[in-house]
């Protein structure tokens, strides 16, 4: 293979923005090859749009010859049965987040990838951000310390009624299997868990604040991990002016993360160290252990490029490059979301990793509940397909 030939599936908002990526960035390593939707009209319109053949059905494009790999951008029930229709006919695959609703769906689809021998990458472009791989950096190398705890809000995410109801799955548990936490939320999840780690334990809070829509625009959560530390979570899409903050305490240093600038404070000395070796009994009146700040400006080098996300997919297929985040690692910030789900809607504290049982059995009553039959369904049909796929192996 000399160039990685890109079929898409799913030419919705984010099915274009990717061919439009595309063919504006193809070079040596990859290009356009042919693209799929489910309406006939749709999908000549888009093939003579971006100037590839057309499909109406992902299978006949995966056996079309014409395709070295595909990115999947459908709705989330349909990630894991396509990508596993891909890994069955060869093709590496590059989805879209969340790698399904549930994390059942999820872990079968890596696994027939796995057993295929095929690439099964997310596109999670926001790993690409410098002040986020600069915290990560931090975090791992120990310069912050042992990690006390970690905060992110995430309310930049504001969405319209109209968006809503822009698309008959969106804000459904039969079409979207979710709200805030499954549809926006999943970058900031993947950041929170490929920086602090995935928690032991979740506890919190979810409701629909401002929309009219059948699953949740804000979530409220927190996290316990071993040794004591702590996170936060907070995200929604019902929020004006949105804000996105992301901070690390530890024993060495705090990080801030905010509109693009990063301040760090390194500590004098070590708090535990500090904390027994300190002889100042009013120690809120005068600290010794000074911290001295320092920022960063990232405004002008944001980064969070989804085609740097198919640059290094590309890459990887041809030469064994560094996925930015393989299939294993994507499905962390789902394990979160369907531990968040379970623990919102049970009331309860929930203990990862889920019971994928446990969490399907949850959505499909949710289904039952809250549906209106605006999500068409969707979730029981690519279920069954996924069923029948598995049962033929």
């Amino acid at each position: 293979m000399d160039k990685v030939r890109i079929g898409v599936v799913g030419i919705g908002v984010i099915g274009k923005f990717h061919c439009k990526n595309i063919i504006k960035a193809a070079g040596p390593d990859f290009c356009l090859a042919a693209v799929c939707t489910l309406t006939a009209e749709h999908a000549k319109a888009a093939g003579a749009e971006f100037g590839v053949p057309y499909f109406t059905k992902a299978q006949a494009m995966y056996d079309s010859g014409l395709l070295d790999a595909v990115i999947i951008a459908t709705p989330h029930y349909w990630h894991a049965p396509l990508t596993i229709r891909a890994a069955r006919s060869g093709l590496h695959v590059m989805c879209e987040k969340p790698l399904a609703s549930t994390v059942g769906p999820a872990k079968a689809a890596i696994e027939e990838c796995r057993r295929r021998g095929v690439v099964l990458a997310g596109m999670l472009q926001h790993r690409t951000r410098p002040i986020m791989q600069r915290i990560k950096k931090m975090v791992d190398s120990g310069e912050i310390g042992e990690v006390f705890r970690v905060s992110m809000i995430c309310s930049n995410w504001f969405r319209t009624q109209a968006y809503y109801d822009s698309g008959a799955w969106r804000g459904t548990w039969d079409g979207e299997g979710g709200g805030v936490l499954i549809n926006q939320a999943p970058h900031h999840l993947d950041l929170f868990t490929w920086i602090a780690g995935l928690p032991r334990r979740v506890v919190g809070l979810l409701g629909t604040r401002v929309h009219n829509i059948e699953v949740e625009d804000t979530a409220n959560f927190l996290c316990e991990y071993d040794g004591g530390k702590v996170g936060y979570i907070y995200a929604t899409t019902g929020e004006l002016p949105g804000a996105e903050q992301f901070m690390v305490c530890g024993d060495k240093a705090t990080v801030i993360a905010e509109h693009h600038k990063l301040r760090i404070g390194h500590l004098q000395y070590p708090i535990r160290d500090f904390t027994v070796g300190s002889i100042t009994a009013l120690a809120d009146q005068e600290i010794k252990n000074k911290a001295e700040w320092t920022e960063e400006d990232y405004s002008t080098n944001k980064g969070g490029q989804h085609i740097e996300v198919i640059r290094r997919f590309a890459a990887h297929v041809l030469r064994g490059e560094p996925l930015i985040a393989t299939g294993e690692e994507a499905i962390g910030e789902l394990e979160l979301s369907n531990a968040m789900y379970l623990a919102g809607f049970k009331n309860k504290a929930v203990t990862l990793p889920v019971d994928p049982i446990e969490v399907d059995r949850l959505v499909a009553k949710l289904e039952k509940q809250r549906s209106t039959g605006k999500g068409q369904g969707i979730r029981r049909r690519a279920t069954r397909d996924l069923r029948k796929l598995l049962a033929a192996g």
